[in-house]
């Protein structure tokens, strides 16, 4: 999870944020209860907000925000 983040610089790629490690949030685009893996190619680092937001407007549809 945390080289997640920092190859991501700790920025939110939703938001162009930059947090702390533990400010953010590891998103599987496409989720785990459909068969998501948590391999990096699947998982975005994002802060709290966004994260939340995303789940709230796509439930457990794939989202990929890095596209």
């Amino acid at each position: 999870k945390y080289k997640i983040k920092q190859s991501q610089n700790f920025i939110c790629p939703v938001c162009g944020k930059k947090y702390k490690p533990n400010d953010m949030q590891i998103h599987h685009c496409k989720n785990r209860c459909k068969g998501g893996r948590s391999i990096p190619e699947n998982c975005v680092a994002l802060c709290i907000a966004c994260h939340i937001d995303i789940h709230e407007q796509y439930g457990n549809s794939y989202y990929n925000p890095r596209k």
